[in-house]
């Protein structure tokens, strides 16, 4: 197999801004994640530890992080493998990887700009120990190394003192400047996963047929604090440990829906609601073709039916009179008019959510109603390249937080 990425921070600065972003907000969330390269993006995915088996593998009941990269944001990006669309992936720790992309920005803010390079590099004095510490038992995964380089261009010079001369008052001196160019390198170890454990490594489904989804005020906007606040009035009641969020629209008189959101805290023998009065906007869900079609044929064909009428002069006696309570028709209207949808998460995923909020300013949230809950992260990339067409957007970056119900209703 053979991994080589390029990236350079001062030719591209919004395509490193978003894998810096990326890396960076996956390592404030988890210790671990797993790095999936094919030959069409880069996927960072993480998940918290599981204490039984101590790896990074997914579990239904816990909140997942899926990250997408495309791969035009490198300048060179070259993965080969034996797999299907060429896939590597590996699992790394957080901390090490991001310290690499500080020292990186360090130099970067000095003004230099320089290719970062990324290889998969082969350890083999890595892999001696476990070998003769388990022979013939279960095979260990290997253990690699992402060599990481780049150069940094420091600027020298001498002080001068000795072809300094007087005329005067006025000193001069003459300095020579001298450049020197540092060559930084690094190895992250990462353990290689078998195609079997890549395997189980599954994006989380969602059931689009009790879903609602809100685009979230941007947190740099007018309403930003006061949303960032309302997601963390929870942070308020440390013996909590679940929370149930609750989605609503409701159809006004002039056929717009009106979104409110608001967090339900029932535990401890209280019950307290915690609701957002500010603006919030709905996604509308696109309508499958089939949908549109069986909606137009059934118009169709009620615009042919004959319906019985009944004659004015009709006996009262062969009338059947039905007794309307008009109330009940309202409060009936009422509720078709109004959709509803909850689902219970755990306060500590709920955090999570508070620190991707504030981190991006397009964020969406989606509620299926009784099995999970999503957020999700745009990230912006900039306008086209010059050798673009005008117009044509580059393909932006995601985060996605899978967040399952941790309760049923």
């Amino acid at each position: 197999m053979k991994l080589k990425l390029i990236v350079n921070g001062g030719e591209a600065p919004d395509d490193y801004k978003l894998l810096r972003t990326t890396v960076s907000t996956v390592a404030s969330l988890r210790k671990t994640a797993v790095l999936r390269f094919t030959s069409e993006r880069l996927l960072i995915i993480s998940t918290p530890r599981s204490s039984s088996s101590g790896s990074t593998l997914l579990h239904g009941d816990t909140g997942q992080l899926w990250c997408t990269i495309p791969r035009d944001l490198f300048k060179l990006y070259t993965v080969a493998s034996a797999r299907e669309l060429n896939t590597i992936t590996m699992e790394y720790k957080c901390d090490s990887l991001i310290s690499v992309f500080k020292r990186y920005d360090r130099i970067m803010s000095q003004g230099c700009s320089s290719d970062m390079t990324i290889k998969l590099q082969s350890m083999p004095e890595w892999n001696v120990g476990p070998a003769i510490a388990n022979p013939g038992g279960i095979k260990a995964n290997p253990v690699c190394a992402l060599g990481i380089t780049f150069e940094e261009l420091l600027h020298t010079s001498n002080g001068g003192n000795d072809n300094e001369y007087e005329d005067g008052s006025t000193n001069y001196g003459t300095k020579f400047t001298n450049n020197k160019t540092v060559f930084h390198s690094f190895k992250i170890p990462v353990k290689l996963l078998f195609k079997a454990q890549d395997a189980r490594i599954q994006e989380p489904m969602i059931n689009y047929a009790q879903l609602m989804m809100y685009k979230l005020p941007p947190y740099s906007g007018e309403f930003g604090a006061g949303f960032s606040n309302f997601i963390k009035r929870v942070d308020r009641f440390t013996n909590v440990r679940h929370i149930r969020l609750s989605g609503l629209k409701r159809e006004n008189e002039v056929g717009n829906e009106d979104a409110q959101l608001k967090i339900i805290v029932n535990e401890l023998d209280w019950n307290l609601e915690i609701c957002w009065n500010g603006p919030l906007d709905s996604v509308m869900q696109q309508t499958t073709p089939s949908q549109t079609e069986n909606e137009q044929v059934q118009a169709a064909d009620d615009d042919l039916r004959i319906e019985d009428s009944t004659m004015s002069g009709a006996n009262p006696q062969d009338i059947d009179v039905e007794l309307v309570d008009v109330s009940a028709m309202v409060q009936r209207a009422e509720q078709e008019n109004l959709s509803v949808n909850e689902v219970y998460m755990r306060c500590r995923d709920w955090k999570v959510c508070h620190k991707l909020y504030g981190a991006f300013e397009e964020v969406v949230l989606a509620i299926s109603h009784d099995e999970s809950c999503v957020l999700h992260c745009s990230l912006d990339r900039g306008g086209s390249d010059e050798g673009e067409e005008v117009g044509e957007a580059k393909e932006r970056g995601q985060i996605i937080y899978y967040i399952a119900r941790s309760k049923p209703l």
